[in-house]
């Protein structure tokens, strides 16, 4: 009889180590019974996942954590651990919590790998251990691990050497890779065409030198390998039940991911969609960020051409409803796939437009960012600067040798009028190259994401949920994190930006102003946190077919 145990054992080690650390340190808890197992994911999430998300967090956005230790962690990162359906299972024995952490401490190792310090080869060897324990919490963190954090860096391989290709024709495009010239513009400036470009440009760039790149990214095809090994020995992916869990495409998961993100980050996303789709005569002056024209865009024509007869087309051919979906009544998905499916046969098409705006939004607020305006620079004529240098002291307070250079300089020589009659070096069009260079350095911060992100990360996001046959509110916890992790810093209000706050109170209102939609994400989780646990304490309910036996509303 085959086993019918579906997880991968690197939970079950995870518990055996710290319970035994616990054992030899006060002796207990003596046997592993159910409390002490869900002990240990309760551990997992209120200690090892907040710190190594907050270091992860900083590597990200190259900030340097200053805060003293009882507020170490950063409000994002406390909002990702209250994460509805991450904090639920923290308290239950599922993989997820765990399978995250060692996801997140691969990131770690990985950047540490490829910030090139003098430690590299500790670092590489970090990042395979983390990584190949990533594969051990479940076999889907191969997307993240291999692809995900690759791809990553053969974006950071190739961005090392190349320069900015300006031109957007494709043909041009595809020319200036090969010259080892990039077009990665900003999400913020980006349209739908630009990912189609991007992911051109990163080719052509990456056939200019393709031994570098693999090179770079030796460590994630090991841990490739590693997983094809598995694969091989095992006669599959699945552990246990594999009659239930056969891999196959279901095109579908990339849907339903994005009405996910936005039930849950609504609060971090409502004010920015309204900059963008509100003209800036009806937006109120205490929700204007201040975007450029080039943010205020909203999804165009093509777009909307080509994105929703596609989502149509999967809505119709690749609508998967796996048998535990619609058997298993103590999950909330069954209950929207009843809405989706069971009302009338048009809903599940008329959900097309929802998911069309949700992903729209949620790809967006990559770029739900305000560049600070670089230094303008200004032209100082001549005789303003000769007026500037002219002497201030009264004339009987000078010396001798002060009113000798005075009078040098009424009578100049022949080779000093020379030099002034000569042009200003600094003409208007240097001027205006050097603001143009100060203009791109501005947008070439490491925190801001470009298109190349995106792409690598629907790129994972897409190959870990589209193999699953079933629609699991824990299946998208990784690509939610990563999405949230990567946003950029939360942007000051216009009004707070033309007019620095003068005293403490000012200050404590454009600081509160800010970050509002942390504070309401925050309430927002508490607040389905509450009500989930609620009904999964006390809405228990009984099965005909197990009398006796008490059913909990889930995730």
């Amino acid at each position: 009889m085959g086993s019918k145990i579906d997880h991968s054992p690197g939970l079950y080690l995870w518990s055996y180590a710290l319970c035994a650390i616990l054992l030899a340190l006060r002796g207990s808890p003596t046997k592993l019974d159910v409390n002490a197992l869900r002990a240990t994911n309760v551990a997992t999430t209120g200690i090892f996942l907040p710190w190594r998300l907050q270091t992860l967090s900083d590597a990200v956005h190259k900030v340097r954590n200053t805060r003293p230790l009882g507020a170490w962690l950063s409000h994002t990162v406390l909002n990702i651990c209250l994460f509805p359906p991450l904090f639920f299972f923290s308290g239950l024995y599922y993989t997820d919590i765990l399978a995250l952490l060692a996801v997140v401490e691969a990131y770690n190792w990985d950047l540490k790998r490829a910030s090139g310090d003098r430690y590299a080869f500790l670092s590489t060897l970090g990042f395979l251990v983390f990584g190949l324990a990533a594969l051990v919490c479940r076999q889907t963190n191969i997307f993240w691990v291999s692809v995900f954090l690759g791809g990553l860096q053969a974006v950071r391989k190739i961005r090392q050497s190349a320069k900015v290709c300006k031109s957007s024709d494709i043909s041009a495009i595809v020319k200036c890779g090969f010259q080892n010239e990039i077009y990665d513009p900003l999400v913020s400036e980006a349209s739908l065409q630009d990912h189609l470009k991007t992911s051109i440009s990163l080719a052509a760039a990456s056939l200019k030198n393709p031994f570098s790149i693999v090179v770079s990214v030796i460590p994630h095809i090991i841990v490739l390998g590693a997983f094809g090994a598995f694969v091989l020995w095992n006669n599959g992916v699945v552990l246990g039940h594999k009659e239930f869990h056969t891999a196959g495409i279901h095109l579908a998961q990339m849907l339903y991911i994005w009405p996910y993100f936005v039930f849950f980050s609504w609060p971090i996303l409502v004010i920015p969609v309204l900059n963008v789709a509100l003209s800036k005569k009806v937006l109120p002056k205490y929700l204007n960020y201040g975007f450029t024209e080039q943010q205020r865009k909203l999804p165009n024509v093509l777009a909307i051409l080509i994105v929703v007869p596609a989502m149509l087309a999967i809505v119709h051919f690749n609508t998967i409803v796996h048998p535990f979906t619609l058997a298993d009544n103590r999950h909330y998905v069954f209950y929207v796939f009843r809405l989706l499916l069971g009302v009338h046969p048009a809903v599940k098409y008329a959900a097309v437009m929802a998911y069309f705006l949700c992903g729209w939004a949620v790809i967006a607020a990559f770029g739900f960012s305000v560049i600070p305006a670089p230094p303008r620079l200004l032209q100082i004529p001549p005789t303003a600067k000769s007026a500037s240098a002219a002497p201030t002291a009264p004339a009987k307070e000078q010396s001798k040798e002060t009113r000798k250079s005075a009078r040098a300089r009424k009578t100049p020589s022949k080779k000093d009028s020379a030099q002034q009659k000569q042009p200003d070096p600094i003409t208007p069009e240097v001027l205006a190259r050097i603001q143009e260079s100060l203009i791109q350095r501005q947008k070439q911060q490491p925190e801001l994401p470009r298109v190349s992100f995106v792409l690598v990360w629907l790129a994972a996001t897409t190959l870990s949920l589209v193999t699953a046959p079933l629609v699991e509110p824990r299946y998208f916890i990784i690509p939610w994190v990563m999405w949230r992790l990567h946003l950029p810093p939360s942007s000051t209000l216009a009004v707070f930006r033309k007019q620095k706050p003068q005293g403490e109170d000012e200050r404590a209102r454009a600081d509160f102003a800010t970050n509002f939609p942390k504070f309401l994400e925050t309430v927002w989780f508490i607040v389905i946190n509450a009500v989930s646990g609620y009904v999964f304490l006390y809405k228990g309910f009984e099965w005909p077919q197990e009398p006796g036996k008490v059913q909990r509303f889930m995730w």
